[in-house]
């Protein structure tokens, strides 16, 4: 037998997970775009907790490829800490975290956290990396003359053809 689902309304949720993350009328909007259950008893609207918080990290993960295309596919994951009230994002180079207290940020706050990561990135100074001892670097590929691509001097020939034969016509067309 299966293990009855507790249910909230919106606002002990709110209360419950975090006021400024997940604010009443998020999760009306979850429901309503049907990433959510809801349950209407007695005429009051119930969600069950699991549901919002598995409804709502998806959501962020969907927001993030979206708004941030350069992090590469499955490399990131996020959790809801339950007693903390924070989301967590991790998998970011150098075992980096995000965190967003769901009290205090919303999900726009997490996203641009994520955005001043890219910055650091960006901004980098690039510092050439030098070899442990002195020995210089082989040769590039093909230093010294490029041989000639083959066919060169048949294409050359074309290409004289053709413009004699231009010069043919608009002689012939000036007549």
């Amino acid at each position: 037998m299966s293990k009855p689902k507790q249910l909230f309304t919106a606002q002990k949720l709110e209360k419950i997970l975090g006021e400024k993350y997940f604010y009443r009328q998020s999760l009306y909007r979850l429901a309503e775009n049907n990433e959510t259950s809801l349950y209407k008893v007695n005429n009051i609207n119930y969600f069950s907790k699991k549901e919002v918080i598995n409804s709502a990290l998806k959501k962020l993960a969907e927001s993030i490829a979206r708004r941030h295309p350069w992090i590469p596919a499955n490399t990131l994951w996020i959790k809801y800490n339950k007693q903390m009230k924070k989301i967590i994002i991790y998998g970011f180079s150098k075992n980096e975290t995000i965190e967003a207290n769901t009290n205090k940020e919303t999900e726009n706050d997490l996203l641009n956290k994520i955005e001043n990561i890219r910055e650091e990135v960006k901004y980098m100074p690039d510092v050439p990396v030098k070899p442990h001892h002195d020995v210089p670097p082989p040769p590039p590929p093909h230093h010294g003359p490029h041989p000639k691509p083959p066919h060169h001097e048949e294409i050359i020939e074309v290409l004289r053809r053709i413009e004699d034969r231009l010069r043919r016509i608009e002689e012939k067309l000036e007549r």
